[in-house]
């Protein structure tokens, strides 16, 4: 038997193995474990051939789950900033977990870790264990000094941050409020869709946002009329941000700093607003395609691929004479309804109208997110993996066949697999 439970090593290896097989749903509770602790774990009940053969003299009893090694100092259930799966913490199933603390206990003082599945992605859904929630800093208009910071899903809607800061700041039911994205440069922009999710809204780590209460004559504070969330209309109403005044720091004010330290020659900065945002610098680009990309926070893999792909002549110049719109394909079920095409578009566009020094790609940015959940948020990626993609949601999106006539794959009937193989690549691609 083992030394603290009620199963044996087999059966505790047995279990566990089955159970971290466990496939992702929707709104389930998983829970981080050091894995430190899983390993020493591992090692003492044989989990596989090499810690078979470690059995013995050299297994040691494991002691309660101990996750000492993702913690914050003296926080008992905030983990550290930049932790990767598998190399700092395996991820249970609620189960997995519950068998675990029953057979060793859990360490004195410690707080299971415990994280919800995420279904993110507009039309292919892909669920992942949200270990790190997003943090807002939320603050009353009028008295914006006054900041609480709170974490949230990214899965949790603009109606649901509502609610929570009318508690937080009081407000009573009767009040009728609206929320405000507050931006470093001090523009605003309304967060108008009460249903939208916080990675739909594009909302950040470290992002302030305002609530504002109508007055008793029923006017609102801030005026009627609000910045619009999207689209070029918008762009004459946002400030002309010089780009040496901005610092690589993304959580600190604006301070003198020159260019060349940040990605790329670069500005790296908070983004402003989900609408593109551009600065002259008071002059014109002498060469139109001279245009800079600012760093969203990490997204170094993606501005390099757009560079690249800005500068293959005939494509960019596909997008600038609008041969583009008469291709779109929105029906495609393999494409993105036309949405990645038309970002794209825009985006090239700005890059390539002569006009500006630099572009924040936010827009764009958000459209990878909605259709490829991988490249959502602020984590570094790879370029190449963002180019593939790219290269095939412009490919969908254009796709000159409306409707793919389906095409009944043969059965081998006794050919050799490798000439088989080839025939179902030759169909899929066909």
């Amino acid at each position: 038997m083992a030394e603290g439970g009620a199963a044996d090593v087999e059966t505790q290896r047995g279990e566990i193995a089955t159970l971290l097989k466990t496939p992702l749903r929707r709104a389930d509770t998983w829970y981080l474990v050091d894995s430190h602790w899983f390993k020493q774990w591992k090692k003492y009940v044989g989990f596989d051939s090499w810690d078979k053969y470690q059995m013995g003299e050299q297994s040691v009893y494991p002691g309660p789950v101990d996750n000492r090694g993702l913690l914050r100092d003296g926080d008992a259930t905030g983990i550290r900033e930049h932790l990767i799966d598998e190399l700092d913490y395996i991820l249970l199933p609620a189960d997995g977990w519950s068998r675990l603390v029953s057979w060793y206990g859990l360490t004195e003082g410690q707080e299971p870790i415990a994280r919800k599945v995420v279904e993110q992605g507009m039309f292919v859904k892909h669920c992942k264990v949200e270990v790190y929630l997003t943090e807002l800093k939320l603050c009353e208009d009028g008295n914006m000094d006054n900041i609480i910071t709170r974490r949230f899903s990214k899965a949790d809607t603009i109606d649901t941050i509502e609610r929570e800061m009318r508690k937080l700041f009081s407000i009573p039911d009767e009040k009728e409020t609206r929320l405000w994205n507050k931006y470093m440069s001090n523009t605003f922009e309304p967060l108008n869709k009460p249903d939208s999710t916080i990675q739909d809204a594009g909302l950040y780590q470290g992002q302030v946002l305002v609530i504002e209460q109508k007055n008793e004559d029923g006017s609102w504070p801030r005026g009627s009329s609000a910045l619009k969330s999207s689209g070029a209309s918008s762009l004459s109403a946002l400030p002309k941000i010089c780009p040496s005044s901005l610092t690589n720091n993304h959580n600190s004010s604006f301070s003198g700093r020159n260019m060349k330290n940040s990605s790329y020659g670069l500005p790296s900065y908070p983004p402003y607003s989900s609408s593109y945002e551009y600065s002259d610098q008071g002059r014109r680009s002498e060469k139109a395609g001279l245009c800079g990309l600012s760093n969203l926070g990490n997204t170094c893999f993606m501005n390099s691929a757009t560079q690249c792909l800005s500068n293959v002549p005939p494509l960019t110049e596909f997008f600038l004479k609008d041969k583009y719109q008469e291709e779109l394909n929105e029906d495609n079920p393999l494409g993105m309804k036309g949405e990645i095409a038309k970002a794209y578009a825009e985006l090239i566009k700005q890059l390539w109208s002569g006009k500006y020094s630099y572009v924040t790609p936010r827009p764009f940015k958000t459209q990878v997110g909605r259709f490829a959940p991988q490249f959502s948020g602020y984590q570094q990626q790879d370029s190449h993996e963002l180019l593939a993609f790219l290269l095939d949601g412009l490919h969908e999106d254009l796709n000159r066949i409306r409707k793919k006539p389906y095409i009944q794959l043969k059965d081998a009937e006794g050919r050799p697999d490798k000439v088989h193989h080839h025939t179902r690549i030759r169909h899929r691609t066909t």
